[in-house]
């Protein structure tokens, strides 16, 4: 009962259509990797039956289309070099994304796999330096809380954060 492209079958409304839920998928696919929370919901917002649309996300991910551990590392590979953030603030992107905990974790262990152990001290010192010359003329208790407040907001941990202040990052004029 295989419909032409963009049309439902005679007999068969769209919301409970699989081959039009499969191609509306695929089509969403076509432009850019997903999740699969994001093509559920997408589904849903076109009219497709939750029920059907779980179906054809089980079917698509079972041929490796769908894949949120693929997805999440594919966003680390990304995200990683790009603009320093810490673990936890990577996570609660790719959770915000509809990627599970347990993906989560799998992804970054097949990261760290390929990459190598990340190093959160590092990238926070590399921040902190960045952000020196802004806070170079403020007292150093207050450059310091500042630091601390801009790596906390880029998600790094508290543990991170003190490893990569304890020798205050260098001003802009030493």
């Amino acid at each position: 009962m295989r419909a032409a492209r963009g049309r439902v079958a005679p007999g068969v409304e769209k919301s409970a259509d699989p081959e039009a839920a499969r191609e509306a998928a695929l089509r969403l696919l076509e432009r850019t990797r997903r999740t699969r929370a994001d093509l559920a919901r997408r589904l849903h917002e076109k009219g497709f039956d939750d029920a059907v649309s779980a179906a054809v996300l089980e079917r698509l991910a079972g041929v490796g289309l769908v894949d949120d551990v693929e997805y999440a590392a594919a966003f680390l590979n990304e995200r990683w070099g790009r603009r320093a953030a810490g673990r936890r603030r990577l996570e609660q992107e790719l959770r915000k994304r509809g990627v599970a905990l347990e993906d989560i974790g799998q992804a970054f262990a097949r990261f760290e796999a390929v990459q190598g152990p990340a190093d959160e001290v590092r990238l926070a010192r590399r921040v902190a330096e960045q952000a020196a010359r802004r806070y170079a003329r403020l007292d150093p208790r207050m450059r310091r809380q500042r630091l601390y407040a801009l790596l906390a907001r880029r998600g790094f941990d508290g543990d991170v954060i003190e490893q990569a202040l304890r020798n205050d990052p260098p001003t802009s004029d030493d």
